[in-house]
């Protein structure tokens, strides 16, 4: 088939198929994949439940939020510090991609993968794109740092076609990670996070997700980054930048400084953030979901808020 009538092919049927029932083949890769997964990734250990001895709610802070959800846990003591509707399920938006990347960790087998995604379907399901080419190669780096970065569903169509062969097989992977990792109010319909009512998870079940991709030490690097450089189709030199750090001035507040994050938006879902933190002792996650696009950043006004409060309160207890 010539180039051309391929694009038009993907044209005719993108309008018709929505991008998370995809389920035709994946196309050819570039290389021949190796059995093992062309990253090595030590195994992680599945998280325990989280202590809620000393947990503080909504009703014990001097806290104002934006977001409706939030959860709050020390990474190394498994407290969770603070919960506010931290079990009530939420549409997760694009923070699904922590799982999309955690899997595509685990599972991918070659370092070359050929861009594949239905362009127009992403078009009218108004997702983010990195600006990948169809047809164009890429390496596996790329297309994770462009999952998470940038937010882009074209890299994320990618690998899922690589990883699984298919894009609900790649779903099915994601659902088996989730119940493998104890996450029981959680079930995804697609990899990029658009909204459907039976995609949907909970602040805590993030929250375990998060701690066990963290012991990947790649997942960190990619989690943790503000930018990324890579050649665009035309041979020049472009970055993919952090979708949360872009909205901050300075990771840096009272107290610590915010390593990480993923963000995620949909009307139904609002503005969600699942980020990491650091008092220089101790690192936290922050799970946030539901808060209004009006402003466009209390998501991330909420994780200063949130972090500097509990940061100077354990060292107003410690003094």
């Amino acid at each position: 088939m010539t180039p051309l009538l391929f694009i038009l092919n993907l044209f005719l049927w993108g309008s018709v198929i929505h991008l998370w029932r995809q389920d035709v083949d994946a196309p050819p890769q570039s290389m021949d994949s190796p059995a093992a997964p062309v990253i090595d990734i030590p195994e992680a250990t599945v998280p325990a439940s989280f202590n809620s001895f000393t947990t503080l709610t909504f009703n014990d802070v001097n806290l104002q939020l934006n977001s409706t959800h939030a959860l709050l846990i020390n990474l190394d003591t498994h407290e969770i510090l603070f919960d506010h509707r931290g079990s009530e399920r939420v549409y997760p938006a694009s923070v699904t991609k922590i799982m999309t990347v955690l899997v595509g960790l685990e599972h991918a087998s070659a370092d070359e993968l050929v861009v594949y995604a239905d362009f127009d379907a992403l078009l009218l399901e108004n997702a983010a794109v990195v600006g990948f080419t169809l047809g164009e190669v890429r390496t596996l780096s790329e297309v994770l740092h462009g999952t998470m970065l940038s937010s882009g569903a074209d890299a994320t169509t990618t690998l899922a076609y690589h990883v699984a062969g298919s894009y609900p097989a790649f779903v099915d992977l994601m659902n088996d990670t989730a119940s493998r990792l104890g996450m029981d109010d959680t079930h995804f319909m697609n990899a990029s996070g658009l909204h459907h009512y039976n995609h949907y998870t909970t602040a805590y079940d993030i929250a375990i997700l998060l701690e066990y991709a963290l012991n990947h030490m790649y997942f960190r690097e990619i989690f943790t980054r503000e930018t990324y450089p890579f050649m665009n189709s035309e041979g020049h030199e472009q970055f993919m930048y952090s979708t949360m750090f872009l909205n901050m001035a300075t990771p840096s507040f009272n107290g610590g400084e915010i390593l990480g994050g993923k963000t995620g938006y949909t009307t139904p879902a609002g503005l969600c953030l699942a980020s990491i933190a650091t008092n220089g002792t101790n690192e936290f996650a922050l799970i946030t979901f539901g808060a209004p696009s009006s402003g466009y950043v209390g998501h991330i006004s909420d994780a200063f808020a949130v972090y500097e409060y509990f940061f100077n309160l354990e060292s107003d207890i410690e003094e």
